[in-house]
């Protein structure tokens, strides 16, 4: 039996003898190796203990179920590890560093032992990662960020939520509170819309963040692929930097478009943007003063000319109370609808007048006084030694310079000595000037009917005093306006 055992071990040794490089071993058959060294330790101690000396014992080094080297004593390991535990506390000196379950020794009791001590060591410092101990902080189940320990993952998701709410009110609403009056908000709850846990991990240190940091990134999250339907005006480089790209990252998430692309509205394009991996939903409520905006009437009357609006009654504002409920997700306001409202101060529409009569274009033929009386102060004639080719009004009542009949306004403005001028077709063949005006209050293509202001009589141009330049055209030729007044 024991020649047995022993032809065995010498088979399974050699089956089992680790090459210089790493190699993966199945846990049954490396357990079936430790059962099989146990059975033979058993067999040697019951019936041949003399021959116990001569075997010797050799261990595998596992991690991660990954086979890193053979090795005549733990020691050899254990020292180095000591040693990469230290490399890393003085690193990382806020972390704590442990190998608990990190590497698994399998002993092998054979009798000719084949072990490489400097191999192993080798594959230990190349492939072996001290972990640190962490807490994981998980949402829906999933990892996403890593912390120190538990009190500082507790830290993140009270953070999270005080992004959105004052610290007194949080800690009001965890203690039971109902509602938290505070500013001019009434806050009713506030927590996380996925499921966000924490437990503790062994990672890598460089993988540890600080309580900012986590909140940043549970806050910012991660890049994701969406849709954009082009909008009307827009372009590729603003579409891409309007979604924090670059230009060369959105063709390349484009493939069919090149900088020439031509693109139109409601075409769909590939984009990235930044999804939250944690939505903190606030609700409260809150009540609000608002104005009612007064309404306005608009009554149309036949007397007054088309064009001209008169009020008849000023618009005064009204005043109510509205109470909201909101919520809202990461600050941004998801839903806000009206729960009650009560008017303090009904508005007052305001009243406009507007008129619908409409002026005609065309004269009738028969000139009225274009001022409020006054006289004929200079004649139409040779005068100073040159034509005088109008008439001049001085002297009257009011200085109002009134349409002498309907027509349109053909020009208005300064021209030399005429100083501002305004000229009037009749559309019959007839036109009015009138010049030397202080005032002009009617434009260009504007209709006018008879009687109506169009200035105020002024010393405009060249002119010795205040007074009206008049002159009259009939088909195109001048005549003396004293014939048609």
């Amino acid at each position: 039996m024991v020649q047995f055992l022993q032809k065995m071990t010498a088979n399974m040794t050699r089956l089992f003898q680790p090459p210089h490089s790493n190699k993966t071993i199945k846990k049954a058959i490396i357990a079936t190796s430790v059962v099989a060294t146990l059975s033979i330790g058993s067999v040697y101690a019951a019936n041949d203990k003399d021959k116990d000396k001569d075997v010797d014992t050799v261990y595998h080094i596992y991690s991660e179920g990954n086979l890193l080297g053979t090795v005549s004593d733990k020691t050899v390991i254990n020292d180095v590890l000591k040693k990469k535990i230290k490399e890393a506390e003085n690193t990382y000196s806020e972390l704590d560093f442990s190998i608990d379950d990190q590497i698994t020794y399998v002993p092998e009791r054979v009798y000719t032992p084949l072990y490489d001590n400097k191999e192993a060591i080798k594959n230990v410092n190349s492939s072996f990662n001290v972990l640190a101990d962490a807490e994981g902080i998980a949402v829906d189940g999933k990892a996403v960020a890593f912390v120190s320990n538990k009190e500082e993952a507790d830290r993140v998701i009270k953070r999270l939520k005080m992004k959105y709410v004052p610290e007194k009110v949080l800690t009001e609403l965890e203690n039971g509170s109902k509602e938290v009056k505070y500013d001019d908000f009434v806050y009713i709850d506030v927590h996380l819309e996925e499921n966000v846990t924490s437990a503790a991990e062994k990672v890598v240190p460089e993988d540890i963040l600080s309580v900012d940091k986590a909140v940043e990134l549970l806050v910012k999250g991660t890049l994701q692929p969406k849709k954009h339907v082009v909008k009307e005006g827009e372009v590729l480089g603003q579409i891409a930097n309007d979604n924090g790209l670059t230009l060369a990252q959105f063709l390349k998430l484009n493939p069919n478009l090149n900088e020439e692309a031509t693109i139109h509205i409601g075409d769909e394009v590939n984009i990235q943007s930044y999804e939250p991996l944690v939505h903190v939903a606030v609700e409260k409520n809150a009540v609000r003063n608002e104005v009612i905006p007064f309404e306005t009437e608009v009554i149309e009357d036949k007397t007054v000319f088309k064009g001209t609006t008169n009020v008849k009654q000023e618009g005064v504002n009204g005043e109510k109370v509205v109470r909201y409920s909101i919520i809202e997700k990461n600050g941004s306001i998801a839903k806000k609808v009206v729960v009650d409202e009560a008017i303090v101060k009904e508005p007052t529409k305001k009243i406009m007048i507007k008129g619908t009569k409409v002026i005609p274009s065309r004269g009738t033929g028969n000139l009225s006084w274009p001022t409020v009386g006054g006289y004929i102060s200079s004649p139409m004639g040779y005068r100073w030694g040159r034509q005088h080719k109008g008439i001049d009004i001085a002297g009257p009542s009011n200085y109002t310079i009134m349409a002498a009949d309907n027509g349109k306004i053909e020009s208005a403005g300064y021209d030399g000595g005429y100083g501002n001028k305004i000229v009037i077709n009749h559309g019959n063949g007839m036109k009015t000037l009138y010049g030397h005006l202080s005032k002009i209050e009617v434009k260009v293509g504007q209709t006018v009917s008879k009687g109506q202001k169009i200035g105020v009589m002024g010393s405009t141009g060249n002119s010795t005093g205040t007074h009206l330049h008049f002159e009259v055209y009939e088909n195109g030729k001048l005549v003396n306006p004293r014939k048609q007044l």
